[in-house]
């Protein structure tokens, strides 16, 4: 895509995405937001979290939150709070059992089994998210270890032979403890220190590649990449900005082709992105590879609704190992979320974000 087209498309998505997000809101209450257009399995307002999580993150990326929308977004949240701090969607828990069971057994990794891992998950894009309607949790969220030894213990439980997964967590562990003190003031006179010994012990699976991950293993690039991605907004979300070895990580990125799905384009953007703000190493690569890469996203982009699909012209149905939707050939508000991502991404690489009026999110 030329630069020209691609100045034309940004603007066109500002309009045309808060379309989109209207047209997926619900009826009787209007912090509720479908996943897809209509192949949603559950017809019912009850259910949702993850779906007005992404609707928070694409309005604050547009830059079009309202009052109205940062006050019904925010109560639709909070409702699923419990009193230990999670955050977490019950109908995804239900829908996911049989799953998680399953792999569990099958891969002999049993993190998750008892739905752990996606409460956890669930509950940090619940904290982003509401910091991007101006609002915060109800009570912080403890359920992570605040000890040397046990943020040891903690790392090394994740599985570094799936970086992307293990990196999540890794991702995780960083943003509550920065967000526990910044929101509730939770061990304000040794979180630096606590902060600095995680990255320390993770940037033991640290690689020459850039990528952090377990060496003794076959990991292929594109989820090198997907940990790397992980790695990075652990970074971000404990506001350290020490990234280092990223030509090494430009050069895995360009040597590899993530595609396929919305994560995947993302991912690799992000960690693109992020090291070209720390090296001019391959810029210029860097910028055509970005606006290639529009074009790419351009296949996922709906414009008679204004949104893009999780697939290529296909909308996602399993999330978070629950079954969700029908994955029909339509938008839905997860890939929206992603790959809109990924386009402000794009235009801050090519010096066009604040000119667009595009945000980078809290996540």
């Amino acid at each position: 895509m030329e630069q020209s087209a691609a100045v034309e498309w940004f603007h066109e998505l500002k309009s045309e995405v808060p379309r989109f997000l209207d047209s997926l809101q619900g009826e009787k209450n209007k912090g509720f937001y479908r996943y897809s257009l209509t192949g949603d399995l559950n017809r019912s307002e009850e259910w949702g979290l993850g779906n007005s999580v992404f609707a928070a993150k694409n309005y604050y990326m547009l830059n079009a939150l309202t009052s109205e929308l940062k006050k019904n977004i925010s109560e639709f949240i909070l409702q699923f709070q419990d009193p230990t701090g999670y955050i977490f969607d019950p109908y995804i828990a239900h829908q996911s059992r049989l799953r998680r069971v399953v792999f569990s057994f099958r891969s002999r990794n049993f993190n998750n089994l008892f739905n752990e891992q996606t409460k956890r998950a669930e509950t940090r894009q619940s904290f982003a998210a509401l910091r991007c309607v101006d609002s915060r949790p109800d009570v912080p969220y403890m359920q992570i270890p605040y000890t040397k030894e046990l943020i040891r213990e903690y790392i090394y439980k994740l599985k570094w032979a799936t970086p992307w997964e293990a990196g999540s967590h890794l991702s995780h562990l960083a943003f509550f403890l920065m967000n526990n003190y910044r929101m509730f003031d939770v061990h304000s006179e040794d979180i630096n220190e606590l902060v600095d010994y995680a990255f320390e012990v993770v940037n033991e699976f640290r690689q020459t590649d850039g990528a952090w991950y377990d060496a003794s293993q076959a990991v292929p690039k594109t989820e090198k990449v997907n940990g790397a991605m992980k790695l990075i907004t652990a970074l971000s979300a404990a506001e350290k900005t020490d990234l280092d070895n990223v030509n090494a990580l430009i050069d895995l990125c360009l040597s590899t082709l993530n595609e396929g799905h919305a994560c995947n384009h993302f991912n690799i953007i992000y960690v693109l992105s992020n090291c070209h703000k720390k090296s001019e190493y391959r810029a210029e690569e860097i910028q055509q590879y970005c606006l290639e890469r529009l074009d790419m996203y351009k296949e996922y982009y709906w414009s008679e609704y204004g949104g893009f699909s999780f697939f290529k012209r296909k909308a996602n149905s399993i999330y978070y190992n629950a079954k969700i939707s029908s994955g029909k050939q339509e938008p839905d508000i997860h890939g929206t979320s992603l790959l809109l991502w990924g386009i402000v991404l794009i235009s801050d690489v090519l010096q066009m974000r604040k000119k667009i009026g595009f945000n980078f999110p809290y996540t």
